[in-house]
Formats: C-alpha cells, sequence, structure tokens
C-alpha cells in the first residue's frame, strides 16, 4: 500500500545519509597507531594498467523489467583489496557459507549521476548486506583507490568495517567517499550503454519505477 511504499522510501534514505555522514574517523584510526592510519591515508591517482597483473573479473546480466538490455563486467582489484574483492566474488558464485549469490536481487537505488546501488542478498530490498562469511560484516581493507571516475565498483557500508553484500557503481566521481567506502573494481568501458540505460530509468526518490534485476552473475 502507499503507506508502506513511503515508510520504505524514508527507510532507505536514513540509512544512505547515515552512511554519507560516517563518524569519528579521525580518532578511531589514530588508535590503531601510525600504520593503521596510514593504511587509510588520502587516496592517491591509482594506475589501472600495471603491467604484468590480470586481474579476475564477473559479469551481471541486468534486465529492466522484462527487457534484457546486456551484461555489466567489472574488473576487481585483487592486488589491492584481496578480502574485499574475495567477497564479491563467492556472493557472485553463490559458492559461500549462506549459497546466496546477487543472482535475482535487484538495483534498488538509481540516483541520476551519482550512483547506482545493489547487492541485498538478505532481504532483496535494500534493507539487508550481509558477507560471504559467517560475520555479517568485513573490515576495510584500505582506501588506496579513490572515487575518481564514473564505472567504479564500491563497497556499500553506514560506518566504519561495515562491508556486507551492498555494492555501489560510482556514475562520477565523488571525493567525499574517499576514505570512507573501500574501491574494489572498475567497469568494463564497453559496458557504458548498459550502465547509461539503467541510469535513466524513472525513479521516485532513488526508487526504481521498473525492476533492475540482475538475472545471473558469475566470474569470466
Amino acid at each position: 500500500n502507499i503507506f508502506q511504499y513511503f515508510y520504505t522510501v524514508m527507510r532507505r534514505s536514513a540509512t544512505l545519509f547515515r552512511g554519507a555522514k560516517g563518524y569519528s574517523w579521525y580518532q578511531h584510526y589514530m588508535k590503531e597507531g601510525s600504520e593503521g592510519f596510514k593504511k587509510r591515508a588520502a587516496p592517491t591517482p591509482f594506475n589501472w594498467e600495471k603491467d604484468g597483473i590480470v586481474r579476475p573479473k564477473v559479469f551481471f546480466d541486468l534486465s529492466i523489467g522484462t527487457e534484457n538490455i546486456g551484461q555489466l563486467v567489472f574488473e576487481l582489484a585483487e592486488d589491492v583489496v584481496p578480502k574485499t574483492v574475495e567477497n564479491f566474488i563467492l556472493l557472485c558464485t553463490g559458492n559461500n557459507v549462506h549459497s546466496k549469490s546477487f543472482q535475482n536481487t535487484t538495483f534498488h537505488q538509481v540516483r541520476k549521476g551519482e550512483f547506482i546501488m545493489g547487492g541485498d542478498v538478505e532481504n532483496l530490498n535494500g534493507s539487508g548486506s550481509h558477507s560471504a562469511y559467517k560475520e555479517r560484516y568485513i573490515k576495510d581493507e584500505n582506501f588506496i583507490i579513490p572515487h575518481s571516475q564514473r564505472g567504479l565498483l564500491s563497497m556499500a557500508s553506514v560506518g566504519l568495517d561495515t562491508g556486507g553484500s551492498q555494492f555501489y557503481v560510482d556514475l562520477s566521481p565523488a571525493p567525499h567517499m574517499n576514505g570512507r567506502c573501500v574501491v574494489f573494481g572498475r567497469m568494463d568501458e564497453k559496458c557504458e550503454p548498459v550502465l547509461a540505460a539503467v541510469e535513466k530509468v524513472f525513479t521516485f526518490r532513488g526508487l526504481p519505477s521498473s525492476s533492475v534485476t540482475i538475472n545471473s552473475c558469475g566470474v569470466l
């Protein structure tokens, strides 16, 4: 009903606000000592084209409503954030302790010019997030890769060390998220028409009017 719809909108908006606001980051990092703080230093330009590095790739086959629109392919920075990448791959394949995967989940938030968000393998509506492991969350490995361009893949969180299954794809540079959400992949440039199609979906306060569904996913 209409009440439930607006309640869901407000709940998700509040979650996004808490995640963007953060809390006492500097003090927490300082408690870890100089090495811990160094790990979370301000991001610097990252070279995705390093010689000799072959990174794993995953794919999402997407549909909008009942129409198949194509595939998103992501290169994952296993050399920078191996635990984060492992978690994501296990959720792509379903080979994890929960036997859950991104298949048949949706992108529950589409913010034009900002990001698209998905990955709720728990409740399938944007209110849940659980890692591929027994623990609900994984720790933030580092923030080496900056939110510097469109198509970057990042963990969604609501504070420090709260990465689970939800993720988002940047639709534009997002420097305000540097040091808050871990970037761990980038989209293949050939998939831009598919990302653009998702971004164009009509939304109300970020909620897509048509379901943007991951029909299948896996490792290439």
